[in-house]
């Protein structure tokens, strides 16, 4: 357990009952504050070897070498920098897809090459512009997927925004891969039923291969 962020919160969350929802909510934006706040932390010269072995990691996965459709994200906020996986995935001539937010928060995922044109969307991260070819979430192989926190059952903390969870809801494919920094392991994520696990977490130390409930 992450004790620096976690402290106290070490008890199970799924199915408990006697847990509310208004509880499970107040839990994950304290530990979405802490956690965002630990990896703006990180000096850049961490930031850089981490995004460097993670890309290094990433070839590993079983699903990478037959993968040509990859979903991913530009980093922002301290998250475990993507774009040497970016680089790595365009130099094997796979497809690189990345999120771009639509109208009534919808997520659709564009392809981008490097040098292509990049938008500010409202939120002032970059996304590839309205020329940029869709493609369907359930067609990528891979998608990689931003957490602010995780735990070894593939329980995830995101934004906040549900983009992700909706975008998934009633999806089969892809290869749903969480990528964060190690120190955003905690025991126990709080989730709700809506929320989407991943299959594994990529981190700086290497791929955590999830154990579902169930």
């Amino acid at each position: 357990m992450n004790r620096r962020v976690q402290g106290r919160h070490c008890q199970r969350y799924a199915g408990d009952p006697s847990i509310s929802n208004a509880e499970i909510k107040s839990e994950k934006q304290q530990l979405r504050k802490a956690l965002r706040e630990l990896r703006r932390s990180f000096s850049q010269t961490k930031q850089s070897e981490a995004a460097r072995r993670a890309a290094l990691h990433a070839q590993t996965l079983p699903q990478w070498p037959g993968a040509s459709k990859i979903g991913l994200y530009l980093d922002a906020d301290g998250e475990l920098g993507t774009q040497t996986i970016i680089s790595t995935a365009l130099d094997q001539q796979k497809d690189i897809y990345l999120p771009v937010i639509g109208p009534e928060n919808t997520l659709a995922f564009a392809n981008w090459k490097t040098g292509q044109p990049l938008v500010p969307n409202r939120f002032g991260i970059n996304e590839p512009d309205s020329s940029a070819p869709r493609c369907a979430i359930a067609e990528l192989d891979i998608l990689f997927m931003p957490l602010v926190a995780w735990d070894k059952r593939g329980n995830r903390l995101g934004m906040g925004a549900g983009y992700y969870d909706r975008a998934l809801r009633g999806i089969s494919g892809p290869s749903l891969i969480g990528l964060a920094h190690s120190e955003q392991e905690i025991d126990d994520v709080p989730s709700d039923d809506w929320d989407v696990v991943v299959e594994a977490v990529l981190t700086e130390q290497g791929v955590h291969h999830c154990q579902k409930e169930g």
